[in-house]
């Protein structure tokens, strides 16, 4: 089943609740206060299915007063679509102008519109209405998927409107995140079993059983149970109303607003770069972030981006949205995150990249890590899904990604420095003098010809005297004497292939190797058998057995000393 969270939004007393429980039977006001006072205070929950579409609409009441416009923000937080409710007798009032730009301000540009009461009012009422409502969504950008016009009371329209409700469901895309983030509206203690964490699941999946973390404190909470509407499920995911049996915390430690993630997905930060539409206050200000009110301070960037210093950390992804309120909680402004978690706070840096930020975030992402590259695991929480690294044009080293620019621009950098070293460097000099970890210089010594990384030095294999290098040394001392094969030469093997390449040693082949001043001692014991000899004269000779004597007399054959003929061999130079 797929579950679409929408929420009701209107002013004061046009109806919102009685509209709700004439669709779903469900009264959502559930607190005394608000039995007494007929007025919506906090949210309400309940839902509508549609099982020949596989389909569950959570809707979320929001109260419509002014005096609970951080509940409204709260209720709107969540949902991927939004039922506009107006009276009307009363038309477009400014609860109604404010949920409107709340909505907005979450990054939603449609609804369904409702005209209640209309039992109340003649059909020429109705229909002036109908054009003020349209004009008014016209005027504020919002798409009308439907115009429906209902009366709780009598039940005219509802059919027709929890139809449209459908239709405006199925249209409304995925949230097109993987990772999860469950928000937090209540937590209570439920006799016998625990404590019980409420709210919305706004992108991912859980299963009973998961060790999740609670942010931004930062505790692990085990998942007992799931239920959703008071019904035991097994897994919970994107737009459902869940209520959590969990483990690992009390109900007095849990805000609403605490985010649910799965550790290693998301990474919290107290920092944000963000695009803002509208005016920032120009005093104290604060944001919500889904449904918590933090407090920030800026730095202007530019004249619409700003980087943000949050009182607590958030969990956010790449283009999460909200609104910004000034010090009297006036909504002013809304932002849209363009970078989650900024680690270069530079207003020169980002001012200088902001179009790349903008229009390619992963480039920016990765010139931003430079040297220090950067994790996939990172990359990917700032997107909330997995990337695969393989269609990004990145480097890879190991699980650590680096802009191709920057592995280029330090492969000059590196070049020229090892250039005017006389062909030794010491690698933790370099490590020090560049800030970079070795396994980015290793890999760029993979890239450069003609240089190696011998017993903790990068060696210039053309210019750089062997004889400086103790393993060098050894080497030789080593082999003095005698034919080796490879398996004897293993503590060798950063020397070895420098000492045939510079033509101290020779690879005889199958895996055998000799000094090159033992072979031409070799050479000149065999030229004192005459122009030429046979394999059982070289045998004698040399004392070696066939192993290791055939190899060698190729090898001579090879270098253009001698030439077989038959089962002679001859000098020839």
């Amino acid at each position: 089943m797929r579950f679409v969270p929408v929420g009701i939004a209107g002013h004061v007393d046009h109806g919102k609740t009685t509209l709700v429980k004439a669709l779903t039977g469900i009264d959502t006001d559930r607190l005394p206060e608000e039995k007494r006072r007929g007025m919506s205070i906090d949210l309400g929950f309940a839902y509508l299915d549609y099982p020949e579409k596989g389909l569950r609409v959570e809707l979320i009441d929001i109260p419509g007063h002014e005096r609970f416009i951080k509940n409204a923000i709260a209720g709107l937080a969540c949902v991927r679509g939004v039922l506009l409710v107006v009276d009307p007798v009363e038309g477009v009032m400014p609860e109604t102008v404010k949920h409107t730009q709340l909505i907005k301000a979450f990054g939603i540009y449609h609804c369904v519109a409702v005209l209640t009461k209309a039992d109340r009012v003649d059909e020429e009422t109705l229909e002036l209405a109908r054009v003020e409502l349209s004009d008014f969504l016209k005027d504020m950008g919002l798409r009308a998927y439907g115009l429906c016009a209902v009366s709780a009371l009598s039940g005219s329209g509802l059919e027709e409107l929890k139809k449209t409700i459908g239709e405006y469901a199925e249209e409304i895309s995925s949230a097109g995140v993987e990772f999860l983030r469950i928000v937090l509206d209540s937590a209570f203690n439920v006799k016998g079993y625990g404590t019980v964490l409420r709210g919305s699941c706004v992108s991912g999946r859980i299963e009973e059983g998961d060790s999740l973390s609670l942010e931004p404190l930062g505790f692990e909470v085990r998942v007992k149970k799931i239920q959703n509407h008071g019904v035991f499920v097994k897994e919970g995911k994107e737009g459902e109303r869940l209520a959590l049996l969990v483990a690992g915390v009390e109900p007095s430690q849990v805000e609403r607003g605490f985010v649910l993630v799965k550790k290693g997905q998301i990474a919290k930060s107290r920092h944000l770069l963000v695009e803002v539409e509208g005016e920032m206050p120009k005093g104290e200000g604060s944001l919500f972030f889904y449904m918590r009110e933090i407090k920030f301070k800026r730095k202007k960037v530019s004249e619409k981006v700003y980087l943000l210093t949050l009182e607590e950390p958030v969990c956010a992804i790449l283009g999460d949205r909200g609104p910004i309120l000034d010090a009297s909680g006036r909504v002013c402004a809304s932002y849209r995150v363009i970078h989650p978690k900024p680690t270069v706070k530079r207003k020169r840096f980002i001012k200088a990249r902001l179009d790349v930020l903008k229009e390619d975030p992963i480039s920016y992402f990765l010139s931003e890590a430079g040297f220090r590259g950067l994790p996939l695991e990172v990359l990917s929480s700032l997107f909330g899904v997995h990337i695969n690294p393989s269609k990004l044009g990145a480097v890879r080293i190991g699980d650590k990604l680096f802009a191709t620019t920057v592995v280029e621009g330090l492969k000059e950098k590196l070049s020229a420095i090892l250039s005017t070293k006389g062909g030794f460097l010491p690698l933790e000099e370099l490590k020090s003098s560049l800030r970079v970890s070795e396994e980015l210089l290793k890999y760029i010594l993979s890239q450069l010809k003609g240089y190696r990384l011998v017993e903790g030095y990068i060696l210039d294999e053309r210019r750089a005297n062997l004889e400086e290098l103790e393993g060098f040394r050894e080497l030789l001392e080593f082999m003095k004497g005698s034919i080796k094969e490879e398996a004897e030469l293993e503590r060798f093997k950063e020397v070895l292939p420098l000492a045939v390449r510079k033509g101290k040693v020779h690879s005889l082949g199958e895996r055998l190797y000799i000094l090159d001043e033992d072979l031409r001692e070799v050479l000149s014991k065999l030229r004192s058998l005459g122009d030429g000899f046979e394999v059982q004269q070289a045998k004698a000779l040399l004392g070696l057995s066939r192993k290791y004597l055939i190899p060698l007399l190729e090898y001579i054959d090879h270098l253009g000393y001698t030439r077989r003929e038959g089962n002679l061999r001859r000098f020839i130079k």
